[in-house]
């Protein structure tokens, strides 16, 4: 896969979370996955929370010499809808951008192929996750950083299609081993499919589909 093109000026670095290595991590499970990606053939993708739109824009760019999908990112951010777009016309792609928190306003129903969340998980204060300033919206995540993540956990199951995969990013203080028993409570089958230490943290990318669909290996 190639690596999309992300141009964030000194200003939209303030409040947009600038691509690092949890995003490169994610688009190297995209990568490895890809031959079961192209497989699915996705009709409908969607990104929770794009911020540079770095990732959803790397997988369309990945998917659009196969067949024709329609990508969609939502983000809470007005600035990171923005970069989102920009990214993806810069590399040649078209994302459709939503201003939204989190999936609130998804109504579509067992139809998405491929959703991908990069989430705030760092662990902090109850606070610092309801604070107006958007630059806390990218890496704020509460009690064991999963405080945003699980408010999207329930909603996965109803959105994905019977084939879709499910990525998420966490780190070890999230600790990996319940969200995917939490799944499991889903009736959904999930593995760590890669994972990385960087700079004093340890992150992964968990696979999830629906338990009924045999697991890929």
């Amino acid at each position: 896969m190639e690596t999309p093109i992300v141009k964030l000026s000194d200003e939209e670095l303030k409040t947009v979370y600038e691509p690092s290595e949890d995003s490169y991590l994610l688009i190297d499970a995209l990568e490895a996955d890809l031959e079961v990606l192209e497989a699915i053939k996705p009709v409908i993708c969607l990104e929770i929370g794009s911020g540079s739109g770095v990732v959803i824009t790397a997988l369309a760019m990945a998917l659009k010499r196969y067949h024709s999908a329609h990508f969609i990112a939502v983000d809470i951010n007005p600035d990171a809808c923005k970069a989102t777009r920009k990214t993806s016309l810069d590399n040649s792609v078209v994302v459709n951008v939503l201003q939204m928190n989190l999936l609130d306003c998804i109504r579509i129903r067992g139809q998405v192929d491929v959703i991908l969340f990069n989430p705030p998980y760092v662990a902090t204060e109850y606070e610092e996750v309801l604070d107006d300033r958007l630059v806390f919206k990218t890496w704020a995540g509460g009690k064991h950083g999963r405080q945003v993540m699980e408010q999207v956990f329930s909603t996965i199951p109803e959105i994905l299609s019977d084939a879709g995969l499910f990525y998420l990013v966490v780190i070890k203080e999230n600790d990996p081993e319940y969200i995917l028993s939490a799944f499991q409570k889903l009736n959904m089958s999930g593995r760590i499919v890669c994972e990385r230490k960087v700079r004093g943290e340890h992150l992964y990318v968990l696979r999830f589909c629906k338990a009924k669909v045999n697991e890929i290996s």
